[in-house]
């Protein structure tokens, strides 16, 4: 089976990303025989997406051949790609080898729901003309 893990830098010893579209990195992981097998780091073109992060990601690891996602949270969007190409997703908030040794034992369960909102972990700033608090409408006085 082959995995993918959001993560933030990559490696078995890294810890899970929290947010799936948004993770820096996806530690991909072949196994065989429920040994950890093969280890590959790619960057997340979902990253630093302004939008569609969630899809890009999705796209991402379908493209790698990943059968399996761990991940900590996943919102609406990501998720229906993950499950329309039969990809499964699990949540955890492990070391990714831990992860995937619980998984590769049957210890995690499937999401079959999101787990976050969309737009989750975008990081939403007030600028400092936003108008809030100002007593302008927006743009500058």
């Amino acid at each position: 089976m082959k995995i993918a893990v959001s993560t933030s830098e990559g490696g078995l010893k890294d810890s899970i990303c929290p947010v799936f579209g948004r993770c820096p990195t996806f530690t991909v992981i072949n196994t065989k025989e429920n040994n950890i097998g093969k280890v590959d780091i790619i960057a997340n073109p979902g990253g630093q997406a302004g939008g569609g992060a969630g899809v890009a990601a999705a796209q991402a690891v379908i493209d790698a051949g990943v059968e399996a996602v761990i991940t900590g949270n996943c919102g609406p969007n990501a998720l229906a790609v993950l499950l329309q190409a039969g990809v499964r997703i699990y949540s955890s908030a492990a070391t990714v080898e831990d992860a995937v040794k619980e998984l590769l034992a049957g210890k995690l369960s499937a999401v079959n729901a999101p787990t976050a909102p969309g737009h989750f972990g975008m990081g939403f700033g007030r600028g400092r003309m936003s108008g809030r608090g100002t007593g302008f409408k927006g743009g500058r006085p």
